[in-house]
């Protein structure tokens, strides 16, 4: 916030004027268990230690939980230069266990080309690649074919999934006001009949299902 804001018609005003409250620092008694509350002189600095810092360190560690710990795909950044001082031939083994059916050679040949990968680039570079396009550049595909292959995978691959966005936005149609006492099964039904709307689907089928599941829905058949 800064000390003068604007009204409705440009003109500009004061706190004291629009009888907004100024910023502060929390109040600070004794051991405070339900909140941060590291000391600070101004309200800027108390923010920035009680919110601002937390968050950003909530947000790194989420993200390397959630990035490279939670998902062996991942572990193939490893492949990437600026990464090669964290590359081994332990983790060279579980790139390959996950990238087995896009690399096309056999472990023993995989980690050959770790070997001489390492080779050529283990040292001191002026001009060492930063990400994973510039060593897609640098790459000889013919001499690293797995490296290579890999490394194209991993470059088409997202980082995140929309599916479970996907299903609260179906819910939300499908669930409504006047379906609300809807049981799981039926939401369920419906939520994949909404998302996968392109799949055809036999009606005669299922009518047939249908119609099987108690005798007195047989006449449905005829």
């Amino acid at each position: 916030m800064t000390k003068e804001t604007t009204q409705k018609f440009g003109t500009p005003c004061t706190f004291l004027q629009l009888n907004l409250p100024q910023p502060s620092i929390s109040r600070n008694r004794g051991a405070q268990r339900n909140r941060p509350n590291e000391p600070a002189h101004t309200p800027s600095e108390y923010w920035k230690l009680n919110m601002y810092l937390p968050f950003v360190d909530h947000l790194i560690a989420e993200l390397n939980t959630r990035l490279l710990t939670t998902e062996p795909r991942f572990v193939a950044q490893q492949l990437i230069l600026k990464n090669i001082a964290q590359l081994t031939l332990a983790v060279g083994d579980i790139i390959f266990n996950e990238y087995v059916d896009d690399a096309h050679v056999t472990k023993d040949e995989f980690r050959s080309e770790i070997r001489r990968w390492l080779a050529k680039w283990t040292g001191d570079f002026d001009d060492i690649p930063n990400n994973l396009q510039e060593t897609l550049n640098v790459i000889n595909k013919d001499l690293y074919p797995a490296i290579f292959q890999i490394l194209n995978v991993f470059a088409c691959m997202p980082v995140s999934t929309a599916t479970a966005e996907r299903s609260f936005c179906t819910m939300r149609r499908v669930k409504t006001y006047l379906r609300n006492t809807m049981k799981t099964n039926r939401l369920s039904g419906l939520g994949l009949l909404n998302i996968y709307r392109e799949k055809q689907i036999s009606a005669d089928t299922v009518l047939d299902i249908f119609s099987r599941e108690k005798e007195r829905k047989w006449s449905l058949m005829f």
